[in-house]
């Protein structure tokens, strides 16, 4: 059981499932993120670690390691950013890159690249989850 399951997630997000594209997924991530401090105990962080992908999971670890990662000044314009951008989509075979601009609460734009992957084990099979986030 990851520590995800043990708090509330906001119901109107959908968990991971095949019928996400890889833009839905990066939508609902930043959904989350952009409203973080709406939920308890960095629910938005919370569900964004949900779609990381299981590799992505080994490598952060727990998701208290997840909420740090996303609240260091690399990835802090993420958290109730004003507005988000989403632009091109490349999508090769099982591999997936999306291009994303936020404009965070202090005015600044930041472009960040989302990497995702189709995962091919259970419980997570044909889904699309993030393997990470870099600045673009």
């Amino acid at each position: 059981m990851y520590v995800t399951d043990v708090y509330p997630r906001p119901a109107q997000l959908p968990s991971p499932n095949p019928d996400l594209s890889p833009r839905d997924v990066v939508m609902i991530q930043l959904e989350a993120l952009q409203n973080n401090d709406l939920y308890d105990h960095n629910g938005g962080i919370r569900v964004a670690f949900e779609y990381a992908s299981p590799d992505n999971r080994g490598f952060i670890g727990r998701v208290e390691r997840f909420i740090e990662l996303v609240k260091n000044p690399l990835y802090r314009p993420l958290i109730g950013f004003q507005q988000a951008t989403i632009g091109g989509v490349l999508i090769l075979g099982d591999h997936a890159q999306i291009q994303v601009e936020v404009l965070d609460v202090q005015g600044k734009r930041v472009r960040y690249v989302w990497s995702l992957s189709r995962q091919e084990q259970a419980p997570y099979e044909d889904c699309w989850m993030t393997d990470g986030v870099m600045l673009g």
